[in-house]
């Protein structure tokens, strides 16, 4: 018998007054239950939608007081995600627009872009970039697939056409722009569509490198109220919409904030979400294809570990206690050197990420991946006495309990207990 069967009904019954009492659902409830504008319209996942945002925040020419930042960060994007060899064979261009040393010019954006005998391009850019007293020409194109798949090998007509062109001094870009999830991305050997020259990106990636660092420099309300409601559109799930074009991913990206109130939520509510998820599996008038859906999630989640643990009279999930752990270490002697603290807390019981990094480490990971595997926010790091330092923030039952452990063997007062 597994957790979720096992809840006494009086147990059930205050879980849920609690769950309807919960600022967090509250919040999340409010928010998910208003409607976006793109979604009053109908165009929340029209990909043409998508394609004419994108083409807005990136000209430098528009309203929206943001100038050519979010053009440089799509451009530093595609850069971090490009392949070793593309990389490699434009290494000083690349390394230019990576530290920002260069101006640009002459910038032209179209959507829906017709090429006779090619199709129809969604995004099509061209920015010339000076660096120094050299101009190269670049030009991007964007295949934006969110609720189909690539169709015809559209792909590789569009690279066989512009990369036949032969044009000095031009330097094509080709990205594949879909609604992937992050982790999935990160696995991916090569891109998804049909030509292996494209940078594949997410619509994550566009939220996090693009989109919530535009939301924090000086811009208007108006500005502000736009980007919030695109990415409200991205964060809405779609699972009440039967057309093939919803059916590519119930959601396109997560902001920062949802996704923290998001994890509070599971965090508080984890018991009464599992019984939630056992009752629909084994309710035998729900419709076959749910049951079989949340039967397969439920099994995934089984197989986790939820414990909590207490630590000085607190209480934490597994990567807030190694964080709290490492804290208290270093405030009990401030003196401690990174090569010491290694010493204390060796690396390998957490496995092939380490316990903690250097601050510098674990930024560098979080700009080229795009995923923050330490915690990273000011009030998270902690300081050595020869460096800062982030702690990881990937844990599991079979680490974790490696560290329980360990803390448990320290002999200098720390303690523990499984919850």
């Amino acid at each position: 018998m597994n957790d979720s069967e096992n809840i006494k009904i009086e147990e059930l019954r205050t879980l849920i007054r609690e769950f309807n009492n919960d600022e967090n659902v509250i919040q999340l409830d409010n928010y998910y239950n208003s409607k976006c504008l793109p979604e009053i319209l109908g165009a929340s996942r029209k990909e043409l939608v998508h394609s004419n945002f994108l083409a807005w925040i990136i000209n430098e020419s528009e309203s929206h007081q943001l100038l050519d930042f979010p053009l440089r960060k799509f451009l530093e994007l595609i850069i971090i995600k490009s392949n070793d060899r593309q990389k490699k064979s434009n290494k000083n261009l690349f390394d230019s627009i990576i530290v920002s040393d260069y101006s640009i010019s002459d910038l032209y954006i179209e959507t829906e872009r017709f090429e006779k005998g090619v199709g129809r391009i969604d995004l099509y850019i061209e920015v010339t970039i000076q660096i120094n007293d050299k101009r190269k020409r670049l030009r991007l194109i964007i295949e934006n697939k969110v609720g189909s798949n690539e169709q015809d090998n559209q792909t590789t007509k569009y690279y066989n056409y512009y990369e036949n062109l032969n044009e000095k001094n031009i330097l094509n870009l080709y990205v594949f722009l879909t609604p992937i999830s992050s982790l999935d991305l990160e696995k991916l050997k090569e891109p998804e569509c049909s030509c292996k020259e494209y940078t594949q990106l997410n619509y994550q990636l566009i939220v996090d490198f693009m989109l919530e660092p535009a939301l924090k420099r000086n811009i208007t309300s108006k500005t502000e109220f736009i980007i919030k409601q695109y990415l409200q559109s991205l964060s809405q799930p779609t699972i009440d919409k039967d057309n093939d074009e919803y059916k590519h991913g119930l959601i396109m990206a997560l902001g920062t904030e949802e996704r923290n109130l998001l994890n509070k939520f599971w965090e508080k509510n984890q018991k009464l979400i599992l019984a939630t998820l056992y009752a629909i599996s084994s309710d035998k008038y729900q419709e076959e294809d749910v049951r079989d859906g949340v039967s397969s999630a439920l099994s995934s989640l089984s197989n986790r570990d939820f414990s909590k643990f207490e630590f000085k009279g607190e209480i934490y999930n597994k990567a807030r206690l190694v964080n709290k752990v490492i804290r208290t270490f270093v405030e009990e002697d401030p003196s401690i050197s990174f090569e010491k603290l290694e010493i204390a807390f060796p690396q390998n019981i957490q496995g092939s990420s380490g316990i903690f990094d250097k601050e510098e480490n674990a930024q560098e990971v979080y700009n080229r991946t795009g995923h923050k595997r330490h915690y990273l926010k000011s009030d998270e790091l902690i300081k050595l006495s020869d460096s800062v330092i982030a702690t990881s923030n990937q844990w599991g039952l079979s680490n974790i309990t490696k560290f329980v452990n360990h803390v448990n063997e320290l002999n200098n007062g720390f303690r523990i207990d499984i919850k």
